[in-house]
């Protein structure tokens, strides 16, 4: 290939420097050139991996190509950037039409990477094209440091990595962005409303374009996930869910003078402590204090099944420890016959929650309490997080993988907490803040998310840990010229039309 690329380079920098071979001399690394071709003006990218051997430059193309093509470079991403001139013969040999493949980019903790999925979904009732990945940072960071193993991030993380999406010109586009929550919310939908910021928050939400796609597009109800995971076991447990679950301890939040009591949580999914209004539905893991089975330890032994394997035992040094429940989702089939807000998956708001615990302790089918047990009671964060360690889990790791889905053309989503921004339209930028503590500093900050979870629109600290889909705008419709308007004709006179 070293014929085509002869010529000269228009406004090359010095790293791109010609040498008296045909070849021109560049650093070794990889390149992704944008270019426009054809009467269309039609934008493509093309990857190429520049590995310098002998003071000469081999290239290798590492995406399909076609023949018969020529075209501008506009941009390069990548260690170097230039605009000039490819000379014909290259782009004979090799113009790429497919999107640029991703394994010139790190993937999180040295995962393998895989073939983008190349491919969009159009969601017309918004006039937006989504990216079909909902989980591309898992596997392609775009060389943005700071994303964790599974593509969780956190919001300047994001704002980072859709920039450098759009640095690559992604699938041929240079314009994707986060989803955009009109800021200030309003969405009679919704089921709490915060007036003194924010707006419009909760479950029921239509408007915003990640409830938009979990209600209208992908036709979920709250507070069902998107994602259901398989039955599994993790250590002693069973059926764990990668999400967060409930304590018991309350607090009071008094943003903008604002007095709203619920509730501390965990997350199994991130490794973090959080904190939700009681609108908000996530799992119960119930414990017994002390050691009722009497369970036999071996030293060094942090989880112990007993009761035949129906509950765990925890030591704890200086405690007498506690005894976990075995089912970490046993209100998936088991409600104890209550009203109250359980999803399909075992879910359920905090006051749904507190009844279920208080279930677990009555008579039930003659038996006194569960497991004839009548002491059940919510973990507190510190015992939650004590368990995520005891299970081997480090920081932002789910407890249990989330099985591979395609859900109406998107894949991989998650079914927990993404990134939506604050702007004006959804149609724009990012711009501002969904709420921001009085007196705070920009780092106190809260942007939007929305739970595939469990279909919750609300707002977080901007250091919370959360996945990130993407889409750009739809091209304006073209504008079609006006028929022409035709008069009834007289006796005996030709027809006008204007």
């Amino acid at each position: 290939m070293g014929a085509g690329l002869a010529g000269v380079l228009v406004g090359a920098s010095p790293a791109w420097a010609a040498t008296s071979s045909p070849y021109f001399k560049l650093a070794r690394g990889v390149y992704t050139l944008t270019l426009t071709h054809g009467p269309s003006q039609q934008r493509e990218s093309i990857m190429i991996d520049c590995a310098a051997s002998e003071n000469r430059t081999s290239l290798r193309i590492a995406a399909g190509v076609q023949r018969g093509c020529s075209g501008r470079v506009v941009a390069v991403v990548g260690a170097r950037r230039f605009l000039g001139v490819l000379p014909l013969g290259l782009l004979a040999a090799a113009c790429v039409s497919a999107a640029p493949g991703s394994a010139h980019r790190a993937t999180p903790c040295g995962r393998p990477g895989r073939a983008p999925a190349a491919k969009t979904v159009d969601d017309a009732a918004l006039g937006v094209t989504w990216l079909a990945d909902a989980d591309l940072a898992a596997t392609d960071t775009f060389n943005v440091s700071g994303i964790s193993c599974d593509g969780s991030m956190e919001y300047a993380t994001a704002l980072k990595w859709v920039e450098a999406m759009n640095h690559a010109d992604y699938l041929g586009h240079e314009n994707w962005t986060l989803p955009i929550t009109p800021t200030p919310s309003k969405d009679a939908g919704c089921s709490g409303k915060n007036e003194a910021g924010g707006g419009d928050f909760g479950i029921g939400c239509t408007v915003s374009p990640l409830a938009s796609l979990y209600t209208d597009f992908l036709g979920y109800n709250a507070p069902d996930t998107v994602v259901a995971i398989p039955e599994a076991t993790t250590g002693p447990f069973q059926d764990f869910q990668p999400y967060m679950y409930w304590t018991n301890k309350e607090h009071e939040n008094h943003r903008h003078g604002e007095k709203m009591s619920c509730c501390f949580s965990f997350s199994f999914n991130t490794g973090r402590d959080s904190s939700n209004t009681n609108l908000f539905s996530m799992y119960v893991l119930p414990i017994l204090p002390g050691n009722p089975f009497g369970a036999a330890t071996d030293a060094g032994t942090s989880l112990e099944p007993t009761d035949g394997g129906q509950a765990v035992y925890q030591p704890i040094p200086g405690t007498t420890g506690i005894t976990w429940l075995a089912n970490a989702d046993l209100a998936k089939m088991e409600t104890f016959k209550l009203p109250g807000s359980f999803g399909s998956d075992g879910s359920m708001t905090h006051e749904t929650a507190v009844s279920w615990v208080e279930a677990m302790n009555e008579e039930l089918n003659g038996n006194h309490g569960w497991l004839h047990q009548t002491a059940w009671t919510f973990p507190t964060q510190k015992e939650l997080a004590g368990l995520y360690t005891a299970l081997g889990l480090s920081g932002q790791e789910p407890v249990v993988r989330v099985p591979d889905t395609t859900v109406h053309g998107f894949e991989d989503i998650q079914p927990y907490l993404y990134w939506s921004c604050a702007g004006q339209r959804i149609v724009g930028s990012c711009s501002g803040v969904a709420s921001e503590p009085e007196g705070g500093p920009p780092s106190a900050a809260f942007q939007w998310n929305f739970s595939f979870g469990n279909g919750f629109q609300g707002t977080t600290h901007v250091d919370g840990q959360m996945y990130v889909m993407v889409y750009y705008p739809n091209p304006p419709p073209p504008v079609k010229p006006p028929k022409p308007s035709c008069k009834a004709p007289k006796p005996d006179e030709p027809s006008t039309c204007t």
